[in-house]
């Protein structure tokens, strides 16, 4: 007996653990031990949970080859991407809001983030089989930094 996953299942699980992690940002107390944590493993997720859902999308054959049709595949990632940035933009915001050196640190997390996703679309765009997770990973960049600013200055 074989068990399959299909680019659906990955885009769900992916978009669970987002948008959890993003929860998780509303819950932590200002000025704690949990915040460090919190900040420290904030920067991973989307750097590696969308490409992946993106990455399933794409190589699915019988997934849609346009950018609407992988982004109907993708809605759970992306409602998680969401989430996740909203809860971790607002966290960010809060500790920045009490400790100066955490803009730096903030700045340097929105860097790599535009590495990994901008460029990493890029390397990815110039074959046909993964572009799809190409476009799909820029637009993914627009929304994280559009809600990680809407967390951080409306919550």
């Amino acid at each position: 007996m074989s068990v399959s996953i299909t680019s659906r299942g990955v885009a769900i699980c992916c978009g669970v653990l987002l948008g959890a992690f993003g929860a998780l940002g509303f819950l932590i107390s200002p000025n704690s031990a949990a915040e460090v944590n919190y900040l420290l493993a904030s920067w991973l997720l989307p750097i590696t949970l969308f490409p992946a859902a993106a990455l399933a999308a794409a190589l699915d054959a019988g997934a849609p080859r346009t950018v609407r049709g992988q982004a109907s595949v993708l809605w759970p990632a992306y409602s998680g991407l969401v989430i996740y940035a909203v809860g971790a933009g607002h966290r960010w915001f809060e500790a920045e809001a009490h400790d100066s050196g955490v803009g730096l640190l903030l700045y340097l997390v929105m860097t790599v983030h535009a590495a990994v996703l901008l460029a990493g679309g890029m390397a990815l765009a110039p074959f046909v089989t993964t572009r799809p997770a190409a476009f799909q990973m820029w637009l993914a960049y627009v929304v994280l930094i559009a809600c990680w600013l809407a967390g951080g200055l409306l919550f």
